[in-house]
């Protein structure tokens, strides 16, 4: 077999690779998409939703004749397109641990030393002298 015929199927090879990839991406994509498709049907009143831009709320109605939505949020009503509306994020429940909690609260009881300067800022030191030299300056202004 001479090197071109090698390459040509070499080449060959990599297209179907690569036609075979990209058709399992579409058929994970257009399966995602028929899966927020048949939520956004389902969702009715009183239903937890978000949109894309961020915005966390309630349903109150859907209106699929229009393709909108009427989302309740912090006692305010807004309207929206369906598709712009998103599954919220779940939020975990977060249970803090008693043990630590009571441990850094008895540390910092028992910190009774003074808050540490910040680093930049001048000390009393420095405010001191600079209000001891602001003071020459004006008696020497005045002679």
């Amino acid at each position: 077999m001479d090197n071109n015929a090698v390459t040509y199927i070499f080449m060959i090879v990599l297209l179907v690779l690569m036609v075979v990839f990209m058709g399992r991406a579409s058929k994970k994509q257009t399966a995602q998409y028929k899966e927020r498709e048949d939520w956004r049907k389902q969702l009715k009143p009183g239903d937890k939703v978000a949109t894309q831009s961020g915005l966390l709320g309630e349903v109150v109605e859907v209106l699929p004749d229009y393709d909108e939505i009427i989302i309740k949020s912090e006692d305010s009503l807004s309207r929206w397109r369906l598709a712009a509306v998103i599954q919220p994020p779940v939020r975990p429940a977060y249970v803090p641990d008693e043990d630590e909690d009571s441990e850094e609260s008895d540390d910092s009881a028992d910190d009774t030393s003074a808050p540490a300067s910040i680093e930049g800022a001048p000390s009393d030191a420095a405010q001191e002298n600079a209000a001891d030299d602001s003071d020459t300056e004006d008696a020497q202004a005045k002679a």
